[in-house]
């Protein structure tokens, strides 16, 4: 299957004449650029099917819940759960990505990140399956992800050309993204076909793809912290250099106000689909599969632009393009309108963390790299608890339209403080 890209570039050299794999080519596509790379092919199809793996169980997962308990505000906690780690922990494991083989650390997380789901697939046949059982297996999967996440990340920059750099972190995002759209379709056929324990199946095995990729590259992943310090200074120095550096820090606190107040509805799409659209299982599938299509665009225009000094600028259009669809769907109750909008919403979220992830790389040294990397994760998904809890509590005691309302005005408020700060978002050249 890594191979596919291969034969695709040259698909395209017979079709346009020029040679994919020759970095002077003046017509080189920016999008397939870091699929020159034999290890970032590996890399990005063990990515994709063990992303589309948790694409699977997500929908059966909120589906369950929802039906379980018919709480929005527990259907929120599941996210909480997961992510509640990497708040606490995020930036203090994310030491590990500098410190061991990221070989050996990714094949590990993988290991561990099977048990929660194959576990779950049990309880659903035996019909022991609990509300508590979903907390705990998401907590273990937000506890592995601290790891899991920066030592992956990290592995893109030491399998591509540094000049390839901003193609490939848009490219390796797709995967997660493509997952989100083929991942939700698996999921309604599984469901209508048998049990939910078949999709928590899928996500459990999905992990050893990635595990497989892991050893198949040839890149020396051997860690680059080479004197030996304790891991609290390793931590504070990841820290410091984040929020003392400017670009850094308006970067972080733009994407953390996104991860708060712009994406807590992905963990309400069974409620929001069901309470406001009046769809079932099929119809949320669709929202998933409609931002991840409107993410997987938002890449693409990402990595073709990717060689342009606009980066600093996509940021902010992002941010200020979501907020305006977050207001737009509190309106929204015809499922196409909707449907046009999670496309949209995808579009800005993925543009604006992914562009900030390629900011966050190009302005860190190679021996931060891992910890600047655990503080973008913790941007995203650190502080977004506190929206998800928030916005939860709003949905069940007010509604979900007033949710929308409330995130979509206070992400434009903090998109016009953004666009205030252009002394602060100085967008480095490649190669500094």
């Amino acid at each position: 299957m890594a191979l596919c890209a291969e034969r695709q570039a040259r698909r395209l050299t017979i079709v346009t004449g020029e040679d994919l794999n020759e970095p002077g080519s003046k017509r080189q596509v920016q999008a397939l650029r870091a699929l020159r790379h034999r290890d970032f092919r590996w890399l990005w199809v063990g990515a994709f099917l063990s992303f589309t793996g948790s694409a699977v169980q997500n929908v059966a997962q909120q589906q369950v819940v929802l039906d379980q308990t018919g709480s929005t505000l527990k259907l929120s906690m599941v996210a909480f759960a997961m992510m509640l780690p990497v708040s606490l922990l995020g930036p203090i494991l994310g030491v590990a990505a500098d410190m061991f083989d990221k070989r050996k650390l990714l094949v590990a997380c993988m290991a561990l990140s099977s048990v929660g789901p194959l576990a779950l697939s049990i309880s659903m046949v035996t019909s022991s399956i609990q509300y508590w059982m979903f907390l705990a297996v998401a907590a273990l999967a937000g506890l592995i992800q601290c790891v899991e996440v920066p030592t992956r990340q990290s592995i893109v920059r030491a399998v591509v050309d540094e000049k390839d750099l901003a193609a490939a972190i848009p490219t390796q995002a797709a995967t997660f993204n493509l997952a989100r759209i083929i991942g939700p379709v698996v999921a309604a056929g599984l469901l209508r076909a048998g049990s939910p324990a078949l999709c928590f199946l899928a996500n459990g095995l999905s992990f050893s793809a990635l595990a497989l990729a892991a050893w198949r590259i040839k890149a020396d992943l051997r860690p680059v912290v080479s004197r030996v310090e304790p891991v609290k200074d390793l931590v504070k120095e990841g820290f410091v250099y984040t929020f003392r550096q400017p670009t850094l820090r308006t970067l972080f606190f733009l994407e953390a106000a996104t991860a708060v107040f712009g994406a807590f509805y992905l963990s309400q799409m069974s409620a929001i689909t069901k309470q406001q659209l009046g769809l079932g299982v099929d119809g949320t599938a669709a929202a998933f599969t409609c931002v991840g299509v409107g993410a997987l665009a938002g890449l693409v225009t990402t990595a073709s632009v990717s060689s342009k000094p606009i980066k600093t600028t996509l940021v902010k259009c992002a941010m200020t393009g979501l907020a305006l669809c977050l207001l737009a769907l509190s309106l929204a109750r015809e499922p196409m309108v909707a449907y046009v909008l999670f496309a949209l919403t995808g579009a800005g979220t993925i543009m604006h963390f992914n562009v900030t992830n390629t900011l966050m790389q190009l302005v860190s040294p190679p021996n931060l790299r891992g910890r600047v990397i655990s503080m973008h994760m913790w941007a995203i998904s650190g502080v977004a608890p506190i929206g998800v809890v928030l916005f939860g509590w709003v949905s069940e005691r007010f509604g979900i339209p007033v949710s929308f309302q409330i995130a979509g005005a206070c992400l434009l408020l903090l998109a016009v403080w953004g666009w205030t700060q252009g002394k602060h978002l100085v967008e480095p050249s490649i190669g500094d």
